[in-house]
C-alpha cells in the first residue's frame, strides 16, 4: 500500500502530467491527427505554464501553508517536541547541512530553535531511511547535535515511513501530553489531522514556507512556481488519500 501510494502520487503531478499530454499529441501526430496533436500541445503548454506561474501556485499552496502560524507557548511548556522526517543523501565528502534535503535542514533548524528557547523540552526525530544505511530520524539528529542539542534530550523512531506510523510511534512516548509538531506548512494540515486521529493533543510549528508575501502579477513561469504546485499537488492528494483510506 505504501508503494502504491508513492506511486500514484509521483504520477500525479504536474510535470507528469505535462509530460502525459505531450506523449498523446506525439501519438495523435504519428497517426496524422494532426488537428488532435495541435490541441493536445495547446493544452500542455498552458498547463505547464499556469502552473509554473508563481502567482497561481501560490493561490494553491496558500490555504495549505496558513492554516496554522507561527507557534506561541503560554506558561506551559510541552514537554515534547517531534520533527517529522524528510529525505536525505549519505555522503561524507559533503557538509552534515547539504546531507539534509532543504526541507528536512528548515524543520531541524525550527526544532532546535523552539528547543534553545525551552532547554527543558526533548525531541523526537523520526523517518525511516529509504535507500540509505542511515536513517532520516538518525541524520536529523546529528544535525540537532551539532546545533547544540544534548544527546540525553533526544528521542528516535526510525522505522516509520509515513506520517501516520510517526503519529502511532509518537503516541507511545508521549502518551495524553501535548506535543509540539514540526513540519512544513504545506504538510501541517494532513500531519495534525493523523496526529489528532492518533489520539495526540498537537501544537502545530509550521516551517519550510514558500508563499512568504503576497505575489506581484507581473512574473513569468519559474521552476519555483512549478515547484509551489508539485508541493500542493502533493498534500492534496495526500490528505485525499488519507480520507480515502479513513485515516482522517
Amino acid at each position: 500500500m505504501f508503494l502504491l501510494k508513492k506511486l500514484i502520487a509521483s504520477l500525479l503531478m504536474p510535470f507528469p502530467i505535462f509530460l502525459l499530454l505531450m506523449g498523446i499529441a506525439l501519438y495523435f501526430w504519428q497517426r496524422a491527427q494532426h488537428r488532435r496533436a495541435q490541441k493536445t500541445i495547446t493544452l500542455a503548454m498552458i498547463w505547464i505554464s499556469l502552473l509554473s506561474y508563481p502567482p497561481f501556485s501560490a493561490l494553491l499552496l496558500y490555504p495549505l501553508e496558513h492554516s496554522y502560524s507561527k507557534v506561541q507557548f503560554g506558561q506551559n511548556v510541552p514537554k515534547y517536541i517531534h520533527v517529522l522526517g524528510h529525505s536525505h543523501i549519505g555522503n561524507p565528502a559533503i557538509p552534515l547541512s547539504s546531507e539534509l534535503s532543504l526541507v528536512g535542514l528548515a524543520r531541524v533548524t525550527e526544532g532546535v530553535s523552539i528547543y534553545k528557547r525551552y532547554p527543558e523540552m526533548k525531541i523526537i526525530f523520526s523517518g525511516y531511511g529509504g535507500d540509505e544505511p542511515v536513517s532520516d530520524a538518525r541524520k536529523n539528529g546529528e544535525m540537532a547535535l551539532s546545533m547544540g542539542v544534548k544527546a540525553t534530550d533526544i528521542l528516535f523512531l526510525e522505522s516509520a515511513k509515513d506520517t501516520y506510523q510517526e503519529a502511532l510511534q509518537a503516541k507511545k512516548i508521549v502518551g495524553n501530553q501535548p506535543l509540539v509538531l514540526v513540519t512544513s506548512a504545506s504538510h501541517m494540515p494532513r500531519a495534525v489531522a493523523l496526529f489528532k486521529k492518533a489520539g495526540i493533543k498537537v501544537i502545530a510549528a509550521p516551517t519550510d514556507f514558500h508563499v512568504k508575501k503576497k505575489d506581484t502579477l507581473l512574473q513569468f513561469p519559474s521552476a519555483e512556481g512549478l515547484l509551489r504546485s508539485e508541493t500542493a499537488f502533493h498534500e492534496y492528494f495526500g490528505i485525499a488519500w488519507s480520507q480515502l483510506t479513513g485515516l482522517i
